[in-house]
């Protein structure tokens, strides 16, 4: 290949390198240019995942405040007005039983007569007894205002008398006692003796029970205790529907020992005896009205503290826990007092969600 051959070949492939060269500048110029752009205006931030996340839902109701009659519930008993085991006084043997037991019996009524014995003998020269002092006294007296007779000997009359008539006394009263009568109105609930039977002193004889009236009575937890007041009407219902009203009679003022409960009685008449004593009830105590909201129990639930109350949320869909009081129970719900007039009340869900934190709510209606 001559000079002449060689010339046209080298210009042409100057020219193609000249372009190659430039060729591979503007890729390297484009790629660094991209990676810049990559980290630029252009490229988007990742999204928090605590904020895209979907905010927990939670089933709500709208509570409105209403005006309702405000009580103390309790489980309490019937009791008798009054309940008595009469005892024998003196020892003897019955010899009468006028009365069987489940009578009623009017006060002063005969229920047990105890065999006289020798009594009426003893007592007769116990009174003699008592004549006779009475003269050595009246004759030691006379001698002494004349000088002829001691003090002493005056002294010791007086004594010997006094001895007399407690001795003729105390055979009057064991005379009384031989004839056991009913102390107050009320049925013979128990009999403990039989004719014939022997008694010692102290021994049972009948129980008398006095159900004209009874006592409702329970124990009040000392966080409602403060509401009550002598006076108050209550309410009483038996196991079996039966109803009856009484008044609050009686308020402990010392909180039992064991229950930290405050024992209450309310009067209950009871002149027709429909209803027994001993049995249970549930003793409804009025004590006024206030602002309460009608709640399922299932939307009550407890704070770190161990509280009662319910979670609500805010303006802003933010949970909150707000303390309540029992007011009173029914069949189908409860009443609680301590919410605002109006409320957003968590009715599913309270038991998965925090105080302050942000959920979705869902129309009671509509379900989670």
């Amino acid at each position: 290949m001559n000079r002449r051959t060689l010339r046209p070949f080298q210009r042409r492939s100057g020219v193609s390198l000249g372009l190659a060269l430039a060729l591979a500048l503007a890729v390297t110029l484009w790629m660094l240019s991209g990676s810049f752009v990559g980290s630029g205006e252009g490229e988007q931030e990742p999204e928090d995942p605590a904020r895209s996340a979907a905010r927990l839902r939670v089933q709500v109701t709208d509570s409105l405040a209403q005006r309702v009659t405000n009580e103390v519930v309790v489980q309490g008993q019937l009791e008798p007005w009054r309940r008595l085991t009469l005892r024998a006084q003196v020892e003897g043997k019955v010899t009468a039983l006028p009365v069987e037991k489940g009578a009623w019996v009017e006060a002063d009524t005969l229920l047990v007569e105890l065999a006289e014995d020798d009594r009426p003998a003893q007592l007769a020269r116990a009174q003699a007894d008592v004549a006779a002092r009475e003269l050595e006294l009246s004759a030691a007296e006379t001698l002494g205002q004349r000088g002829m007779q001691a003090q002493t000997q005056i002294k010791t009359a007086q004594a010997e008398l006094a001895r007399a008539q407690a001795e003729a006394t105390r055979l009057r009263l064991e005379m009384e006692w031989l004839a056991i009568r009913a102390p107050f109105a009320g049925v013979i609930d128990g009999r403990d003796v039989e004719l014939g039977s022997f008694l010692q002193r102290a021994d049972a004889i009948v129980e008398l029970v006095d159900d004209s009236r009874l006592k409702a009575t329970a124990q009040v937890p000392q966080q409602r205790a403060g509401a009550l007041a002598i006076g108050q009407p209550v309410a009483v219902e038996l196991l079996d529907g039966t109803l009856a009203q009484g008044r609050l009679i009686y308020i402990s003022r010392v909180a039992d020992a064991k229950t930290r409960g405050f024992r209450i009685e309310a009067e209950v008449p009871n002149a027709e005896r429909r209803l027994a004593s001993g049995v249970s009830a549930e003793l409804r105590i009025h004590t006024g009205e206030v602002d309460g909201h009608f709640l399922s129990p299932a939307a009550l639930t407890l704070n770190d503290k161990g509280e009662i109350g319910v979670r609500t949320l805010d303006a802003e869909n933010r949970v909150q826990f707000v303390r309540v009081d029992l007011l009173r129970t029914q069949s189908d719900g409860l009443w609680v007092s301590g919410l605002p007039a109006s409320a957003r009340i968590i009715t599913r869900g309270q038991g998965f969600v925090s105080e302050g934190e942000q959920v979705e709510p869902v129309p009671q209606e509509d379900g989670v």
